[in-house]
């Protein structure tokens, strides 16, 4: 029998609160980082029943749980019980990262910041001055519409078939950064006249896992011209059938797997005051891409 020395007196907890979330991967990622830079924490999953978020957060804030990730269905809820919330993640509507410091909880968004960066990183440009076109109006699409304002665009196009749930995002984004952003249903002809007109493309929709794996967004197949970046923000499977159409028609693409990995960067950041390189990213990259069943 060998001691185990990891877990001690001194340990500090970290985890991310769900339901379900036995799916998670951000153990992997944040254990990881604790090793590598000699943190002294563990990272768990924490199961939060429907209808107990509250009692967990009271809970929380009486432990020595120095932070946590929050994911579905707790991302808007979770606002509730915060004492402090950052602009950005106000304006998302949605909160990832909850930091404890001085016996309060502080949240912020760190979603889109993984989006941007794993952007830039991937493709080696930047936003601004772009022509985007976002495709969906969920809650990713939100916190990335945004943050791509924040980041300087020219123009944000959002296509989605519900156009109030577009509206609503245009609205909020034009009402706190200008006339930046349009809205359009996905209409054939005129979405690829779009596409045509777009540096920048992105899905945000489910089309492409899962149960949608031979699908793409809103079914259409997309006329690219070659010249675009396109990006899915899923990362099962690798190259969704949207990516395989960009792909082929000369494009530069890129999955959502390393915007998953620079987010719980982002958070450990946040945590630690700890800076991560991009090479150091880059090798987690690498790391947790070959973990079976990744």
């Amino acid at each position: 029998m060998n001691l185990v020395e990891f877990v001690n007196g001194k340990t500090q907890l970290y985890g991310v609160l769900g339901n379900p979330i036995e799916h998670t991967k951000s153990p992997f990622i944040h254990n990881t980082l604790f090793k590598k830079f000699g943190v002294n924490g563990v990272y768990l999953p924490v199961l939060v029943e429907t209808g107990k978020l509250e009692q967990v957060m009271n809970g929380l804030k009486g432990i020595n749980f120095l932070g946590f990730n929050v994911t579905v269905p707790y991302k808007k809820d979770v606002i509730n019980y915060l004492d402090e919330v950052s602009a950005e993640g106000m304006l998302m509507g949605a909160i990832n990262t909850v930091k404890k410091q001085n016996g309060r909880f502080i949240g912020s968004n760190t979603d889109a910041e993984g989006f941007v960066r794993d952007f830039c990183d991937g493709f080696g440009t930047t936003f601004k001055g772009k022509r985007v076109m976002l495709l969906g109006a969920g809650g990713t699409s939100r916190a990335i519409a945004v943050r791509l304002a924040m980041e300087g665009i020219e123009h944000l196009t959002i296509v989605n078939r519900t156009e109030a749930n577009a509206k609503s995002i245009s609205n909020l984004v034009n009402g706190n950064f200008g006339n930046l952003v349009s809205t359009m249903l996905p209409e054939k002809d005129k979405l690829d006249k779009a596409i045509e007109n777009s540096q920048i493309v992105i899905n945000t929709t489910p089309a492409g896992m899962s149960t949608y794996l031979d699908s793409t967004p809103f079914d259409i197949d997309f006329n690219f011209n070659g010249t675009q970046l396109v990006y899915d923000v899923l990362y099962v499977p690798k190259k969704t059938r949207f990516l395989i159409q960009a792909e082929n028609a000369g494009c530069k693409i890129r999955n959502g797997f390393g915007m998953l990995i620079n987010q719980g960067v982002s958070s450990f950041e946040i945590w630690t005051g700890i800076k991560v390189e991009r090479k150091e990213t880059n090798e987690l990259l690498k790391i947790i891409e070959n973990i079976e069943g990744f």
